[in-house]
């Protein structure tokens, strides 16, 4: 299998299990993919906020299904724009309700 088709499986799951054996398998853009996904479960996105690579990160800050509490920790980040995107999304879903 391509590693497009592998990202393709990865982006569409609806499996929270499967997601976490996306995961332990490490393979390149698996977490980045399940970062930005629609589908990925609340549980996957607060583990991914503990993701060594700041740009998974920013999209963990960025996916509007991250929970309030994950965007508030998100909020306080290292790194600048994880803490800006965490704040704007918290913003948004927070001016959506």
């Amino acid at each position: 299998m391509f590693a497009e088709e592998y990202l393709a499986i990865v982006r569409e799951c609806r499996d929270e299990e499967k997601m976490f054996q996306f995961l332990k398998e490490d393979k390149p853009g698996v977490a980045l993919e399940l970062a930005k996904s629609k589908n990925v479960s609340p549980r996957i996105l607060d583990i991914l906020t503990r993701h060594v690579s700041i740009t998974v990160r920013h999209e963990v800050a960025k996916n509007t299904l991250t929970p309030q509490e994950t965007l508030k920790r998100l909020a306080q980040d290292k790194d600048m724009l994880v803490r800006d995107y965490a704040r704007r999304t918290l913003d948004s879903t927070h001016s959506a309700n």
